[in-house]
């Protein structure tokens, strides 16, 4: 389960590092539709570097992002700090998930579709994280405590 985890998160990383590689060779209105802010289509609209930047910046980090879930899965073999970004992503995407709850309650005539499904995306990548993160740390311990037993045992 917590390969499984890791990996739907590390397929919603790439995804999302995707669409932002994608957005300065699709326009302004890519920009638009994925509800960047105002200043940045603007960027976009007037051939700026602010819009392409920004998105290929965001896109380097979702590679991050999935690189160190698949590192948790275990198909790459090691990344440094691995535990503590990992555990740093899923509590960035549960709170981004978890964030377009109070502004449904205090706007709800602003909110979009995409905004709820980008949300649940966002959510889905942290219990991604999330799980794989525990999986692997119960996995570990039943680990070493099996290794312990048969050193006690062969002693």
């Amino acid at each position: 389960m917590g390969r499984f985890a890791f990996l739907l998160a590390a397929g919603i990383s790439l995804f999302g590092a995707v669409i932002h590689f994608a957005a300065p060779l699709l326009g302004p209105e890519w920009y638009a539709f994925l509800q960047a802010p105002p200043k940045v289509v603007a960027s976009a609209q007037a051939g700026g570097l602010l819009a392409p930047a920004g998105a290929v910046m965001i896109g380097l980090l979702m590679v991050v992002c999935a690189a160190y879930a698949l590192a948790g899965a275990g198909l790459l073999r090691w990344l440094p700090c691995a535990q503590m970004v990992q555990g740093t992503v899923a509590a960035i995407c549960l709170l981004r998930g978890l964030l377009v709850l109070p502004y449904l309650y205090k706007f709800p005539d602003r909110f979009w579709t995409f905004d709820v499904i980008a949300s649940l995306i966002w959510f889905a990548a942290g219990l991604g994280f999330l799980v794989g993160i525990l999986r692997s740390a119960g996995s570990r311990q039943g680990a070493s405590a099996n290794s312990s037993a048969v050193q006690a045992g062969g002693a």
